[in-house]
């Protein structure tokens, strides 16, 4: 039986709850909670949670509960209640059944009443043969090999920092902006917003660059070139962090690095990279690095 002649309620699939979901889902999901983290509505160790949660969730209804709270466009499927699905294949079914007795209760009615006619036999038709397949020329083969991109996965080390520093290039031509902040797994970058002088971009970057979303620039915002610092020096100092603040690695809950221009009294101000380490009890320690990755300034947990 093709397609064409089965009942709708065979062909329409209907999500529900627990349909089961796909890495464009998950995807989906992971995006919006940066978004909601770059916005404000999530605090980094809750965002990170939902993350873990968004790439381990099975169905949809996993990933709706990761949204439901927050004020976003829930880029997800809405489902339908599963009692509510098999419900409707059951009347559809039952209407089918009916309008099916009835014709045929109304066909031999139909044929009691009618005077008998003699049978005929009748005569199967000669197929025509079927049309000679003509065999075109081979398709061309592909000598080129497939390009295997290096998206940078591991921030929190000189090859996935530099690499995130060279797809800023790419995407927008140079690493002039206001404000770079890592994420073992994700970077977050700060622009002007072309359209207004008050306001400023804000792109996730994790294996590619998301849509942006938009907040308000501060006085504090000063355009910079992002990559002017040691790259090596920096990710040392960033993975001895949890050493350096006295924290222990299975302690050790959340990390962060965050680049930005700091205007001190009386100076025009320079680059200064600001690592923070959460524990899993909730304390933060800070460290404060130059351009040159030199230590400035460490607060242990407190």
């Amino acid at each position: 039986m093709t397609a064409e002649l089965l009942p709708s309620f065979v062909v329409a699939g209907r999500q529900t709850a627990r349909t089961r979901a796909r890495d464009a889902d998950r995807d989906a999901t992971c995006t919006a909670l940066d978004r909601a983290f770059s916005e404000g509505q999530l605090e980094m160790a809750e965002h990170r949670r939902r993350i873990d949660a968004a790439i381990r969730a099975a169905t949809l209804a996993e990933l709706h509960e990761l949204l439901d709270d927050l004020q976003i466009d829930d880029p997800l499927p809405q489902p339908l209640p599963p009692k509510q699905r098999r419900r409707g294949i059951v009347i559809a079914v039952s209407a089918g059944l009916v309008a099916l007795i009835a014709a045929v209760g109304w066909g031999v009615a139909s044929d009691s009443d009618a005077p008998a006619e003699p049978s005929s036999v009748a005569v199967p038709e000669t197929p025509e043969p079927p049309a000679a397949i003509t065999k075109g020329p081979p398709a061309p083969v592909d000598d080129v090999p497939p390009a295997v991109l290096k998206l940078p996965r591991h921030m929190d080390t000189v090859e996935g920092m530099t690499g995130v520093l060279d797809e800023i290039r790419k995407r927008f031509g140079s690493t002039m902006g206001y404000e770079l902040a890592f994420r073992p797994d994700q970077a977050f970058l700060s622009l002007p917003d072309p359209a207004s002088d008050t306001r400023k971009l804000i792109y996730t970057y994790r294996g590619g660059w998301g849509n942006p979303s938009s907040s308000p620039r501060s006085d504090t915002d000063d355009l910079v070139d992002l990559s002017a610092i040691d790259i090596g020096a920096t990710v040392a100092a960033w993975q001895s962090a949890p050493a350096t603040l006295q924290i222990a690695p299975g302690d050790v809950q959340d990390s962060y690095l965050d680049i930005d221009h700091i205007a001190e009294p009386g100076t025009p101000g320079a680059l200064e990279t600001l690592i923070r380490v959460t524990t899993k009890s909730g304390l933060d320690g800070f460290i404060y690095l130059d351009p040159a990755g030199v230590v400035k300034r460490v607060e242990n947990p407190s």
